[in-house]
């Protein structure tokens, strides 16, 4: 079991500053106001990062890969690393010019997880997406489009037992003929002007209706 990570809240005493935020307690490197220099003071008691439970809800018996096809930002494909070690993401496919974890900045947003979910490289993502299907998985991208469907009146049956849900590049998105090989297209419904949400959130959002029954 890991030691909790404890914080300790400070105040600049500026009363015309005034600015507040948390410090590692353990690690108090701050002495004075980041916004004005003036001197800071404790406020309150310490206190310590909550958990997060695992809950009642059980995962669908699912199979569920991330195939992730020329992500540009180390941050995104990190962070990506995160939310699938989180919802049960059993293995990650770098394609094309994704960055993969031999690179020691994307741990910076993968905060350890690409250390304990499998991955493996791909150059060519056509042939490993080819490779998949004739595995057995079925390619399910997240994508829009006209032959796209909304993601929340997709019907997850339980006969598909491996799956692999597909993000494109942060611009240009799936794939062309990637996409021609996925047996469904689906997108995010979205109510704001914006015509994408960022490829983190979308997975987020997609992995866990994926993982989890709600109804």
């Amino acid at each position: 079991m890991t030691n909790p990570i404890s914080f300790d809240t400070c105040e600049c005493t500026d009363e015309k500053c005034k600015f507040r935020f948390p410090i590692l307690r353990e690690k108090q490197v701050v002495d004075s106001c980041p916004s004005c220099g003036a001197e800071l003071k404790k406020i309150g008691m310490s206190y310590e990062r909550h958990t997060v439970g695992k809950g009642n809800l059980s995962p669908r018996s699912i199979e569920t890969h991330i195939f992730l096809d020329n992500l540009r930002s180390l941050y995104n494909v990190g962070s990506i690393f995160r939310t699938a070690e989180a919802v049960g993401i059993s293995h990650v496919h770098l394609c094309g010019m994704t960055p993969t974890p031999d690179n020691p900045r994307l741990a910076k947003t993968a905060i350890g997880a690409e250390k304990i979910i499998a991955w493996d490289y791909h150059k060519n993502g056509l042939i490993a997406a080819k490779k998949l299907r004739d595995d057995g998985f079925s390619l399910w991208a997240i994508e829009g489009g006209a032959e796209a469907t909304p993601l929340f009146e997709t019907d997850i049956s339980q006969d598909r037992q491996k799956i692999v849900l597909i993000i494109g590049n942060e611009l240009a998105g799936v794939d062309p003929e990637i996409l021609s090989l996925c047996e469904r297209v689906l997108y995010i419904p979205m109510e704001g002007n914006k015509e994408s949400l960022n490829v983190t959130v979308a997975f987020g959002i997609a992995a866990y209706f994926l993982r989890y029954p709600l109804g």
